[in-house]
């Protein structure tokens, strides 16, 4: 959770980054789990937030040389049209990385659209022995679109939103740099078509520290009946998975088909969505896999949506609809 205001003045820095993959079938002299991909590209754009609107402050763009996995993957060239030649080009990763930090500066707030680049990152940073702590938070601002877009628990691409706002395509996507520039107006355009509490709001409650893991989960122990299974687990609810503190509850526990739910706070890191899911094993036995981790936007959209069916309709949930049968002529 962000933990200070917003306030004039606060930097944000949206973010994209291009990765090139192992090759499947070809040989490297690393075991390729510990780097799933090499960074090729980061573009950047920095905003500072003044009376409710974001205003473009400069652009950051690096090519970058992989060392690793220097031949373009296939499905890497055919989506950003990258060739060999391209990454040849590039300067080193901790050049670049060095002046990507710089650009940041002061910023407050990270944004991307998806989770995924921060985890990429750290993972480049310690593969080449960086300090792989960020230091900044770090917003994901697909979900927020989700929630201002009529898109609620959908996660849509950067070019729909795009589109959703009509903004004008002077660049191509799955560039780093284009990427950054279109998701840059994609969070203007959030600030301008809404309310700036309720746009405020969304962000300090889904800013994360990516420093620290976001989802925890465990598997419960076998169990002959579905009750015992899920009780066998509860206790994974009950403290926060990073401090230790106590959890509340903000929508408490509640079943519906096989799963539960809850959404739970932590004082010092805020929310938590909670899911416990039941399944059988080989031997007929019930056994629950339980997870808790830092809420988005769409958790607590899928969470408000359960407990309203369960409301309505109890632990069976709302009732199947059959399709209707064509006439046959």
């Amino acid at each position: 959770m962000l933990n200070s205001r917003i306030v004039d003045g606060t930097e944000f820095v949206v973010f994209d980054m291009e990765w090139n993959q192992p090759i499947y079938g070809k040989e490297y002299d690393i075991d390729v789990s510990v780097l799933t991909g090499e960074i090729i590209e980061i573009g950047a754009v920095k905003y500072v937030y003044e009376n409710g609107l974001l205003t473009k402050k400069g652009v950051f763009s690096r090519d970058i040389k992989p060392v690793i996995y220097n031949k373009i993957h296939y499905h890497v060239k055919k989506v950003t049209h990258k060739t060999n030649s391209d990454l040849a080009r590039g300067v080193g990763f901790a050049k670049a990385y060095d002046d990507f930090v710089k650009f940041i500066g002061g910023a407050q707030v990270l944004v991307g659209w998806g989770s995924s680049d921060t985890a990429i990152l750290k993972q480049n940073l310690k593969f080449f022995d960086m300090d792989d702590d960020l230091r900044i938070f770090f917003l994901d601002l697909q979900p927020i679109f989700s929630l201002f877009g009529d898109e609620k628990g959908k996660q849509r691409s950067v070019e729909f939103a795009v589109d959703y706002y009509g903004i004008v395509k002077n660049e191509g996507f799955h560039s780093a740099t284009s990427d950054a520039i279109y998701t840059g107006e994609i969070f203007e355009k959030i600030f301008e078509h809404n309310k700036t509490a309720q746009v405020l709001s969304a962000i300090s409650s889904s800013a994360i520290d990516p420093d620290i893991v976001s989802e925890y989960s465990i598997v419960g122990s076998p169990a002959k009946d579905i009750r015992t299974a899920f009780e066998g687990v509860v206790h994974f609810w009950s403290k926060c998975p990073i401090c230790g503190k106590d959890l509340s509850s903000k929508i408490g526990r509640f079943k519906i088909r096989k799963s539960e739910y809850a959404l739970l706070f932590c004082t010092s890191h805020g929310e938590f969505f909670a899911r416990s899911r039941a399944k059988k094993n080989r031997d007929g036995d019930y056994y629950v896999s339980s997870v808790l981790r830092l809420a988005t936007q769409n958790d607590y959209y899928l969470v408000a949506c359960k407990k309203e069916e369960f409301d309505k309709f109890g632990v069976d949930g709302a009732p199947k609809v059959e399709p209707e049968k064509q006439d046959e002529n």
